[in-house]
């Protein structure tokens, strides 16, 4: 509150002068209109009161004796409005009277009286006149009954004219004593406005300076925090206030772009002559949040792709283990396919005799798969020399026919060349070669390499169910052979028996007949 004050007190202090000053006019217009009103209504009672004479017996006099002298009845018209005005008059002189509280209003009932008796008089002379009585109607003159009138309107009319005119003098002084309160009061005002307008100006400029400031404090924050486009020009206050908004919304679209998983957007007015003065703004950090949220997506893509593959080829990898030509095929085939590649072959290691040879199981080029008949030995070559060392070959730039000689695909030519041995744990029971006019990516070899694991286990499974089912077949062999010299020699022992029993029997025969 205090600071509020400290700040505010120039504009405290001319709104407290405001209102006093306001409130002084308003009294001083309630003062000036009231003691016009009064002097309005003194005006109109001594109006009023000068009509009883200048009009109601004026005019009866003027209707009576005019009529009276030419019997015309045009002469009564003066006769006949004071008749009918003078009720009115009364009444609002009365209302007027009333109006201001007058005390001796009990007077005007008195000349209200004598002037109705006047009128019955009048009236009198009038039908006198008309029966051409004119001795009667000149001692009616004579008798002077509006001076009566005049005595009672007199006795009213001088205290009221005397009354009004104080309460006329009192509303003229204190028109004039309004008047001076305005006129001291606007210079007042006016000796008080002059150093506290000079105080206000200095205010003024000196807001008008801290806005200054202020507003190029704003441009400086807007360069150094949110965007900064490289051109140092002196702008306007409504071209930094447009420049910060304008940047607000450019922030606030590129946010909502990302948030809708466009990351392609771009701050509009960032360049490479400004990029490196952007690089802790705003716009800098966005353009690095979006590439990080682009590369984010990127590898989500890649890891999505790679979980797909391996999926779908390890289905293929359940489907066809227990026939490994057709697993072969059908791995090779799919991963030519998957990879964008042109050419791939399956090498699976067999022994022949005592020593191992590379054995080309599959092969599948541009689409369609490849009846070809292919054996390597160990290090021989780009393929038998991956399988010794057990790593990825890759070559970028192949010469014209290189592959003819290094390569167990035939006469392709690619671009681009890729050896995979097949490993699960530290056994490699295949290699892959593939080919292509575009080189892998990385998340490709990745997935080459993880998808060779689970081939890989399925070939060693594969062989070593060969490998039990022979060893199971020879035993079974060997356990039939077996038995059968076990028959043959139970056979020749029962002969053997047999002819033992029969040689003593027939030594015992000759030993008898001996």
């Amino acid at each position: 509150m205090k600071k509020f004050l400290t700040e505010n007190w120039i504009i405290l202090v001319i709104g407290v002068f405001l209102i006093v000053s306001m409130a002084m006019a308003i009294r001083n217009n309630y003062i000036i209109e009231k003691n016009h009103e009064l002097q309005q209504e003194a005006e109109l009672i001594h109006k009023h009161t000068q009509d009883i004479l200048s009009k109601t017996m004026h005019g009866l006099d003027l209707g009576v004796r005019g009529f009276g002298l030419t019997k015309e009845e045009s002469m009564l018209v003066p006769y006949k409005e004071a008749v009918q005005t003078s009720a009115i008059n009364f009444k609002r002189l009365d209302s007027l009277l009333e109006k201001q509280q007058y005390s001796e209003r009990s007077v005007l009932s008195g000349v209200k009286n004598e002037i109705s008796n006047y009128i019955q008089f009048s009236q009198n002379m009038v039908d006198v006149a008309k029966s051409d009585n004119m001795p009667v109607f000149i001692d009616m003159l004579k008798q002077d009954k509006g001076y009566d009138v005049w005595k009672k309107y007199s006795a009213f009319a001088d205290p009221l004219f005397k009354h009004e005119e104080e309460l006329n003098n009192k509303a003229r002084a204190n028109y004039q004593a309004a008047m001076r309160t305005n006129l001291i009061m606007q210079i007042s005002i006016l000796l008080l406005a002059v150093p506290l307008l000079y105080f206000f100006i200095i205010q003024i400029r000196k807001e008008r300076d801290g806005r200054t400031a202020l507003l190029k404090k704003v441009e400086e924050n807007d360069r150094k925090l949110v965007f900064n486009s490289g051109v140092n020009t002196k702008s306007s206050s409504e071209e930094i206030n447009e420049n910060s908004i304008q940047n607000v919304t450019k922030a606030s679209q590129f946010i909502a772009s990302m948030a809708e998983g466009n990351y392609e957007v771009d701050w509009t007015g960032l360049t490479d002559a400004n990029r490196e003065l952007n690089r802790a703004t705003l716009a800098g950090n966005l353009i690095q949040l979006r590439n990080k949220l682009k590369r984010v997506k990127q590898e989500d893509e890649k890891r999505n792709w790679i979980n797909e593959g391996l999926a779908a080829f390890s289905e293929i990898v359940r489907s066809h283990q227990h026939d490994m030509k057709g697993l072969a095929e059908q791995c090779v085939s799919y991963l030519t396919r998957y990879l964008g590649a042109q050419q791939a072959g399956l090498f699976i290691v067999e022994d022949e005799g005592e020593r191992k040879q590379l054995v080309l199981a599959a092969c599948y080029a541009f689409n369609r798969k490849k009846f070809i008949q292919k054996k390597i030995s160990i290090g021989e070559g780009l393929i038998g020399q991956t399988y010794l060392e057990g790593d990825i070959v890759q070559m970028k730039q192949i010469p014209s026919g290189y592959t003819h000689i290094t390569s167990g695909l035939g006469e392709a030519t690619p671009g681009y060349l890729v050896i995979v041995p097949f490993k699960y744990e530290t056994v490699i029971p295949a290699i892959i070669e593939i080919s292509s006019f575009k080189d892998l990516e990385e998340h490709q070899l990745q997935f080459v390499k993880r998808a060779g694991e689970h081939l890989a286990s399925a070939i060693l499974n594969s062989q070593t169910t060969q490998k039990m089912k022979a060893l199971l077949e020879a035993s079974a062999y060997n356990e039939q052979q077996m038995k059968q010299r076990e028959e043959e020699l139970r056979q020749n022992m029962e002969e053997l028996q047999a002819t033992q029993e029969e040689l003593v029997r027939k030594s015992r025969r000759e030993e008898v007949m001996a």
